[in-house]
């Protein structure tokens, strides 16, 4: 039982920050924009907003956890909104390939961020001990509940914002007329463009956002799931790609990111306890096999979704295309 619960805490907090980042892409894809620059993205946001609080713990005795939630927060999502703009910049204005863009994207952020992690002394053994206890720091008493109060009250601020978000992001594109000008623009931005929507606007702001987002993931990671410790793996490089997988698995739906990010989670956790829960044989590799079980299922979904041919469960149908106004 203890296991079990284990599981389901691990996979809570790792699938909140995969469901940043898909949040994220979401909104992005919504706007008819393919941003495989995510990665990348989390990455570096992740890396400066955690330098930012770092840089503010080391310089105070009593740092004020209200202020490291405000600088690694609002650092984070200012890095990655300017990573948006600079996409948006490229792929939107100057009409450039979506899928090249991304890709660079991600290798110069984490290129940069690994260089620079070095030249000013950020190791594997940084760590900023109380922004890591900020961020973990759980609902007193209700934690505290047999059972229960692991699973449902267990964790920090983070996971609860980040489903608050989903849930608003799901109101915004199906409740208000700003959410419905986003979805035609993604479906179609010469019809949206005719009835007087603008188009680039909604392309420019919707991308910034988004990567806002993700940026926001990205120092979750550090500060919330790493515990306050920067490492210079590619970890969360690897949630970037996940974020962008779970946005086919929950079909585009910000709600279904929800569910589907603790899917993510349990399986993508089902190396380290699934053995300890049912007794499977073990071989050299095992454990690599059971990290694929996301991205199997994606693919699964993906299949299943395209033979259904259900207009609600497919992307925008104007994603990864770029959109020329002369040629309406």
């Amino acid at each position: 039982m203890n296991n079990i619960i284990a599981w389901i805490t691990y996979s809570v907090v790792y699938a909140s920050i995969i469901m940043m980042g898909a949040l994220g892409e979401t909104l992005t894809e919504k706007s008819g924009h393919l941003n495989l620059g995510v990665p990348g993205v989390m990455y570096i946001s992740g890396f400066l907003g955690y330098y930012a609080t770092f840089c503010y713990e080391q310089s105070t005795a009593n740092p004020n956890p209200f202020l490291i939630v405000v600088i690694s927060l609002g650092v984070a999502a200012i890095v990655g909104g300017f990573a948006g703009f600079l996409y948006s910049l490229l792929c939107v204005s100057f009409k450039c390939n979506q899928n090249v863009v991304g890709l660079l994207l991600t290798a110069v952020c984490v290129g940069f961020s690994k260089s620079i992690s070095f030249a000013v002394g950020i190791t594997t053994t940084s760590k900023a001990d109380f922004s890591g206890t900020v961020f973990n720091a759980r609902i007193p008493g209700l934690s505290a509940i047999p059972y229960i109060g692991p699973v449902l009250f267990g964790y920090g601020f983070s996971v609860y914002l980040v489903i608050l978000l989903a849930i608003l992001a799901g109101i915004f594109l199906k409740r208000t007329r700003y959410g419905l000008n986003l979805r035609s623009v993604g479906e179609s931005p010469a019809a949206a463009d005719a009835v007087g929507i603008n188009v680039t606007r909604y392309k420019y702001v919707t991308t910034v956002v988004g990567c806002a987002i993700c940026g926001v993931g990205g120092v979750m990671y550090v500060l919330g799931y790493g515990g306050g410790q920067w490492s210079t793996n590619n970890d969360i490089e690897a949630i970037g790609w996940l974020s962008v997988a779970l946005v086919i698995f929950s079909s585009w739906k910000p709600i279904h990111l929800i569910w589907g990010s603790i899917i993510f989670g349990i399986l993508f956790w089902a190396y380290n306890y699934l053995p300890h829960v049912v007794a499977l044989p073990s071989f050299t590799g095992a454990g690599e096999l059971l990290k694929m079980l996301p991205y199997i299922v994606t693919i699964i979904v993906l299949v299943v979704n395209s033979a259904k041919k259900k207009k609600e469960n497919q992307p925008p149908a104007s994603l990864g295309i770029s959109y020329f106004r002369e040629e309406r």
